[in-house]
């Protein structure tokens, strides 16, 4: 996979603290040239790769245009990496406080 973003389905009974990422990043989506959002980020790691859980969220509305709702996080890594088809990932989600 190069460098991107990709969907992570996750289990039905994930808490969503999970979900919903804290920090929010001023910006604009570079596919969706239309949008008007921010995205809320957080730090990850997938296969060892550092990269950021994203949420996009509407600026007018303030409020998550993701598919955190079906459970599925998007995940943009830093660098490339190696997935196989049908292979099960696991994302480590990091700056969680107890």
């Amino acid at each position: 996979m190069w460098q991107g973003t990709i969907n992570i389905q996750l289990p039905t009974e994930t808490d969503d603290r999970i979900l919903i990422p804290v920090e929010r990043v001023v910006g604009d989506d570079q596919v969706d040239v239309r949008s008007n959002q921010d995205f809320l980020v957080r730090r990850c790691k997938l296969k060892g790769t550092n990269g950021y859980q994203i949420l996009p969220i509407d600026k007018t509305m303030n409020v998550p245009r993701g598919y955190h709702a079906v459970k599925r996080i998007e995940v943009t890594l830093r660098q490339r990496i190696e997935v196989q088809i049908g292979e099960e990932l696991e994302v480590e989600l990091l700056g969680f406080e107890d």
